[in-house]
């Protein structure tokens, strides 16, 4: 039976993961994470949509981000193919290197934007990776709190200021001194997090 074709909802916002096939790591050693963040960072130019947080862990990978015209599975498949071909030719691979189809998550902006960020951007250190968000190189974290520490800038002003409010003290305020989490994968209701009218809008 063919896949459903996921509808295609423009300038909605989406949590959107993916796993390592079998859990296995899909980033090996460092040049590994930045051939994919170069990746995202052409995405930009070569598609229409706006990403505002991302994380890079060894088996799976986080994206938050907002849709425009060109629709999610078209963008996620260019990205997941392009890392499948250089990662099963570099490191002689060859088994399926994600699991499947990526997930997404349909997401509330009134009420998640910033919390969904707030989860992305926490995953290394739940993960025990580091001990402070702003130490992990391979997420949109560092950039935001203009502490960048790769060349390759995916998060724009808009995108920060859509975050922060105009302020990254009380952003950083929020992501580490706040045990608050407000959104959750396990909040999603079909595929959707958000209020039942939000939902009932998508069925």
């Amino acid at each position: 039976m063919p896949r459903r074709t996921r509808p295609h909802y423009p300038f909605q916002y989406y949590h959107v993961f993916n796993m390592g096939f079998d859990r296995k790591g899909i980033f090996k050693e460092e040049s590994d994470y930045l051939r994919f963040l170069r990746k995202l960072k052409e995405s930009k130019s070569k598609f229409d949509w706006i990403i505002y947080s991302y994380c890079l862990l060894p088996n799976h990978y986080h994206l938050h981000i907002q849709v425009r015209s060109d629709c999610l599975s078209k963008i996620v498949h260019w990205l997941q193919t392009s890392h499948s071909v250089y990662f099963n030719k570099k490191h002689k691979h060859f088994s399926p290197v994600f699991t499947g189809r990526f997930k997404s998550i349909l997401v509330q902006k009134e009420l998640y934007h910033v919390h969904l960020s707030k989860y992305i951007h926490l995953n290394p250190v739940r993960a025990g990776l580091v001990k402070y968000p702003q130490d992990y190189s391979y997420s949109s974290y560092p950039e935001i709190i203009n502490k960048r520490n790769h060349d390759y800038k995916i998060v724009d002003r808009r995108t920060i200021k859509s975050l922060t409010g105009g302020s990254i003290k009380l952003y950083r305020k929020f992501v580490e001194e706040t045990d608050e989490l407000g959104y959750s994968p396990e909040k999603q209701v079909r595929g959707i997090v958000g209020t039942t009218r939000f939902i009932s809008q998508f069925k």
